[in-house]
């Protein structure tokens, strides 16, 4: 009996793949790296049109890796698939361009196991690559990681800032599922539900935990860099807030989306990661008004086609 309760979970990581699946060996490399005792499988979800990952590609793989395929998935209705088909007691979410530190899933079942978290969040550290880049400020960092992180494990007090590709929980233990409602077609993998999903757990009373130990390191391809995607990403962080804060009053959620580059304002403005940065915090700040406004409006649009009805 005793031998039984000192058995490893068996660990389901689940990735979603778009357009980056050339990264997908270099993650499968930093799985095999693990420093855990018990077996971990990858659950790849093929989200292309037309199939690009065989399973053939990875039968001498020392670690199982399963492929799911959903065609013109996004991001949140891929994982949600992936994490369907998982048959771990402790699904982990990452993503194919991330590179797992050799503890990160030790780091991530001790906290599930002994600290009785509901949801568990490590910290996200971006890179620049192709070529290497400058330091980015916590205004874009804050839009493909997590610049803010705590450096003690504990509750986590701004679920809003987590992201989608260090995330874990206790298969089974709470229904948990991205949400897709919102996310309309999604093709770039760059609406991620994170924030949403932790932040709905937070407010109703679960314990979602930071783990610092748990680090994850994002590769970010300059194409996720461009004026556009910064902006479109900042804009549907916002949004993503402004549905928030009308679902869950009581939470406290920030009066903000995004935050000015730290230091001097004037200083930033002469570099490209700081007119980045500026973009991306007007970007956020119109997205969470334009869906206040568009929320404020859908209940009176309601009343008028029940009124239209009736008569």
């Amino acid at each position: 009996m005793n031998e039984e309760k000192t058995v490893p979970p068996q660990v389901s990581v689940v990735v979603a793949v778009r357009d980056n699946a050339s990264r997908l060996p270099r993650l499968l490399m930093a799985l095999l790296k693990q420093n855990y005792r018990g077996l971990i499988e990858l659950i790849a979800v093929d989200a292309c049109t037309e199939p690009v990952l065989e399973r053939s590609r990875f039968a001498g793989s020392r670690l199982p890796v399963y492929v799911v395929h959903e065609p013109d998935a996004g991001l949140s209705r891929a994982r949600n698939t992936g994490i369907r088909v998982a048959t771990g007691e402790v699904v982990l979410i990452t993503d194919p361009a991330a590179r797992p530190t050799p503890g990160w899933v030790r780091a991530m079942v001790a906290a599930l196991t002994y600290g009785g978290a509901d949801l568990v969040c490590g910290q996200v550290s971006v890179a620049v690559t192709d070529p290497p880049g400058p330091r980015l400020p916590t205004a874009v960092l804050d839009l493909v990681g997590s610049a803010r992180w705590p450096t003690v494990p504990g509750e986590l007090e701004r679920p809003w800032e987590v992201s989608g590709c260090n995330l874990g929980f206790r298969n089974g233990v709470v229904p948990l599922q991205f949400d897709n409602e919102h996310t309309g077609a999604d093709r770039g993998h760059r609406r991620c539900g994170a924030a949403a999903l932790a932040t709905r757990l937070w407010a109703a009373g679960r314990f979602v935990q930071a783990v610092p130990d748990a680090v994850v390191h994002l590769d970010v391809a300059p194409a996720d860099l461009t004026w556009r995607a910064v902006c479109a990403r900042a804009w549907w962080r916002g949004a993503v807030l402004a549905r928030l804060a009308h679902e869950l009053p009581k939470a406290r959620l920030p009066g903000r989306p995004c935050r000015l580059p730290d230091g001097d304002a004037v200083r930033w403005l002469f570099t490209r990661g700081g007119r980045l940065a500026g973009a991306a915090c007007l970007a956020s700040s119109t997205g969470r008004q334009v869906e206040r406004l568009r929320l404020r409006a859908t209940p009176r649009q309601m009343r008028r086609t029940a009124v239209a009805a009736r008569g």
